[in-house]
């Protein structure tokens, strides 16, 4: 729909790391989700939290986070066919493998923007009833995403708001080095 209107957040900064530390994570909580997203427990008491991780090997290489290419539409119809380029780049050239996969908690109803993000391991958001992480959303087909290309694919049956989440793992030499996890939510209308 042309009324819709979308913004985004842009956070870019450089701190130099001491490489004789196990990695670093910059972690984001925020509670709370929409209290209409029809695929998860109780959305309303759940939060997000958004990592960025650099594990030791990669202070040490200096390596870069793959980069998705394009923001998620917004607004899916239903019965119409969803094609999405959900690729990302990576300016070292390592391999990229996409999957679905279930974000993380974060934030609370008594603490929604924590000062301090808690630590990790982070829990994923629990789905509702047949919903899950590789199956977020009714649809037929079932949503699915080419592990190769990123090419996320479906035709969504049911209006409603749904949460879904992409990993791009990145692996360097045949060796994980990183997941980027993002996180966002599917508005399906008529």
């Amino acid at each position: 729909p042309p009324d819709v209107c979308v913004e985004e957040g842009v956070y870019i900064f450089t701190i130099p790391l001491d490489t004789d530390f196990l990695g670093y994570q910059v972690v984001y909580q925020r509670c709370c989700r929409n209290q209409t997203i029809q695929n998860l427990e109780n959305p309303g008491s759940q939060g997000l939290t958004i990592v960025a991780e650099d594990s030791s090997n990669n202070v040490a290489e200096c390596n870069s986070s793959p980069s998705f290419y394009n923001f998620p539409p917004p607004v899916l119809c239903t019965f119409e066919d969803l094609v999405f380029d959900h690729s990302a780049t990576d300016p070292d050239g390592d391999e990229l493998v996409y999957s679905l996969c279930a974000p993380f908690l974060g934030g609370s109803q008594a603490v929604p923007a924590p000062a301090t993000a808690s630590a990790p391991p982070y829990e994923e958001v629990l789905y509702s009833g047949d919903y899950t992480a590789i199956d977020p959303l009714d649809a037929d087909p079932i949503l699915s995403i080419d592990p190769v290309t990123g090419l996320l694919t479906g035709q969504p049956t049911t209006q409603g708001q749904f949460v879904v989440g992409v990993c791009v793992e990145e692996y360097r030499d045949g060796l994980l080095i990183g997941t980027n996890k993002r996180d966002f939510q599917f508005n399906v209308e008529l």
